[in-house]
């Protein structure tokens, strides 16, 4: 239930909620990366092209191949951008769990604060053990 695997170190020990969430700002960050990488292999290659333009190795990097790897450069720069904004508007909208009854911020998965949820763990063991101790 703790443990999540990596390849490149072995076992990694971490906690249950963290595994199951998405980090969208790593998202968004590694898709802008990844465009911005790809937009400059392409600039990169246009050079090449222009360098070596009689000679056969210009047909390695042939205009249309570029201007299509400038495309998917473009849209991975515009997918992360707009996963940015994304990300900063639901930090907005996303609210914490909060207790049910005096309403103060609890942990992931729980529905009161330690105080009332000792209240009604004392109030449902009362309500379900009705025997008495002999004194």
């Amino acid at each position: 239930m703790l443990t999540a695997i990596t390849f490149s170190c072995g076992v990694k020990l971490t906690p249950h909620h963290e595994v199951l969430q998405l980090n969208s700002r790593r998202m968004s960050s590694t898709l802008f990366r990844l465009g911005l990488w790809v937009v400059l292999a392409v600039v990169a290659l246009y050079v090449l092209h222009e360098t070596y333009a009689e000679t056969h190795l210009a047909e390695y990097f042939s205009t249309p191949m570029l201007q299509k790897a400038l495309v998917v450069g473009g849209l991975l720069v515009l997918a992360g951008l707009i996963m940015r904004v994304v990300e900063r508007g639901a930090k907005i909208v996303v609210h914490k769990n909060r207790c049910a009854i005096c309403k103060i911020p609890v942990p992931d998965g729980a529905i009161y604060c330690r105080e009332h949820l000792r209240r009604v763990l004392q109030r449902e063991d009362e309500r379900t053990h009705m025997t008495h101790t002999r004194r």
